[in-house]
């Protein structure tokens, strides 16, 4: 079989910042190198369950023992394998093998000033119970060669989403908002990306705050009862984070729960619950509309906060004279563009191909990422 015929079968992972659950996705990758191509075969999503209550205070930077920390991550390896059983019983077609597994981690800390960020994960859980190599830790290359190490997705939204006749932006809604902007028949030089701002860890923190009963606003339903207002914008874009010249990755340790507190407690005096709920909502559209990369032909939006209807309809509105679609309509569910996505970085490492730009993340040759667990893996 030539190498543009080569066909595998790979389950990327992904548990982001805003710990609303773990995607697993299965995808058919074809080919080798940067000439491949990808296909997904189907997706499952977990909730993390108590493992919400374990994790939650790591990710704040609340004190634990190295004991609590090796068995959350024992326990998250245990998530993936059930997640990838699940996936492989519903999605691997008979008798065809899982060629490797890809993970992302749980972020429990980013700081790039330092070069170093860390994806807490135990692979061995996979290893044993799938039987296949697994792949994990894909930052690590990008910071230690003196870049961000973020945002980590654009090469896969290249293999996933690029045209060759129209610009295209992936806007992803997860717990940060980030962009990709993809020319039209572009090279992987010429694709540019970025962190906007926060926005799911904006939203949800503002919804458990006021509403102590409900973690997310399922299908908007509390912002689409509040007045539409720019009070929270107004101060979110004051965060150094936003605010600075620098440009640079952001993550939860930015805006922790105590400043989402901090700005709903400052709120109360002006605004209803409901209104600084949609005051949230609409703080996120206006970050994401006053990227510099807006204009482009064709905006596509993925992650979680993509199944936020309301958070949809005010992006469309900020974006009037843009086409906005979800990535659905391209073949990716808004809540499988992740895992897809580490998927396809799973193939490009494998393949000895560097996963991170050096123009969006400003590493000097960041070399090939990834480390590897399982039989087979020093195998090519």
């Amino acid at each position: 079989m030539s190498a543009s015929q080569q066909i595998r079968l790979i389950a990327g992972c992904m548990t982001g910042t805003s710990l609303d659950g773990l995607d697993a996705a299965l995808v058919e990758v074809t080919g080798e190198g940067l000439g491949v191509r990808a296909h997904l075969v189907g997706v499952v999503s977990r909730d993390l369950d108590e493992l919400y209550g374990v994790l939650k205070p790591m990710v704040e930077g609340e004190p634990r023992t190295s004991l609590d920390y090796l068995l959350a991550a024992r326990q998250l390896g245990e998530l993936h394998a059930d997640a990838v059983e699940d996936l492989c019983r519903q999605h691997l077609p008979a008798g065809v093998s899982l060629n490797m597994v890809v993970a992302h981690g749980q972020t429990i800390w980013h700081a790039p000033g330092k070069g170093v960020s860390w994806q807490l994960f135990d692979a061995q859980p996979v290893v044993k119970r799938l039987g296949v190599p697994v792949c994990y830790n894909l930052r690590q290359a990008d910071l230690i060669a003196g870049g961000e190490g973020a945002p980590i997705t654009p090469i896969s939204d290249w293999v996933m989403y690029r045209h060759p006749a129209r610009d295209r932006l992936i806007v992803n809604l997860g717990g940060i908002s980030n962009v990709t902007h993809l020319p039209a028949d572009g090279t992987p030089a010429q694709v540019t990306g970025a962190d906007i701002g926060p926005c799911n860890l904006l939203i949800d923190g503002v919804v458990r705050h006021l509403f102590p009963d409900r973690r997310i606003d399922i299908d908007g339903e509390i912002a689409q009862t509040g007045r539409i207002n720019l009070e929270v914008h107004g101060l979110v874009q004051k965060h150094p984070a936003i605010s600075g010249k620098t440009k640079r990755s952001i993550g939860r340790e930015d805006f922790t729960d105590g400043w989402v507190h901090g700005l709903v407690d400052h709120l109360k005096a002006s605004l209803s619950a409901p209104d600084i709920v949609a005051g949230a909502v609409e703080a996120v559209a206006q970050l994401v509309g006053r990227s510099p990369f807006i204009g482009t032909q064709d905006m596509i939006l993925a992650g979680g906060g993509a199944k936020n209807p309301v958070l949809v309809q005010r992006l469309r509105a900020v974006m009037k004279d843009q086409a906005v679609m979800l990535s659905d309509e391209l073949g990716f569910p808004v809540d499988a563009r992740e895992s897809a996505g580490f998927a396809v970085l799973g193939a490009l490492c494998q393949d000895g191909v560097p996963i991170t730009l050096p123009q969006i993340t400003g590493a000097t040759d960041p070399g090939v990422a990834g480390h590897w667990v399982g039989p087979g893996v020093f195998e090519r």
